[in-house]
């Protein structure tokens, strides 16, 4: 294959030349995990929801021939954990994620007082 061609191909590849972008959708079991609610966006990782799969519950619709048509499909997909739905995203094949939406389960660090009192032995 010459580099014309290569490149010809990559351009149609990703919507250049003439060739429409797409948008897809894609809902994953994974959430985002939050140490301390108090450090917003430090600390902050991803996992899986239990009980679900990375490749079998992770679902992908379209292509979708306009961004307005990808919209509607986001908008549908409602988060949930108990339906494995943790993070939905809009992607188009020229610049990656558009737009997304996700769960974030926080983990928030509480003092409260406790006392072990044996004293009435005494």
């Amino acid at each position: 294959m010459t580099q014309q061609e290569i490149k010809k191909l990559a351009s149609e590849m990703i919507g250049d030349d003439g060739t429409p972008n797409m948008w897809f959708v894609t809902a994953s079991p994974y959430i985002a995990v939050e140490v301390d609610a108090s450090i917003r966006g430090e600390g902050m990782s991803y996992e899986l929801i239990d009980g679900y799969e990375k490749n079998s519950d992770t679902r992908t619709y379209g292509p979708f021939n306009t961004y307005e048509d990808a919209v509607e499909c986001y908008d549908e997909q409602e988060l949930c954990a108990d339906n494995g739905v943790g993070q939905v995203m809009i992607e188009d094949r020229q610049c990656g994620v558009v737009k997304e939406k996700w769960l974030v389960k926080k983990t928030v660090v509480q003092y409260v007082e406790d006392e072990y009192d044996n004293s009435h032995l005494y």
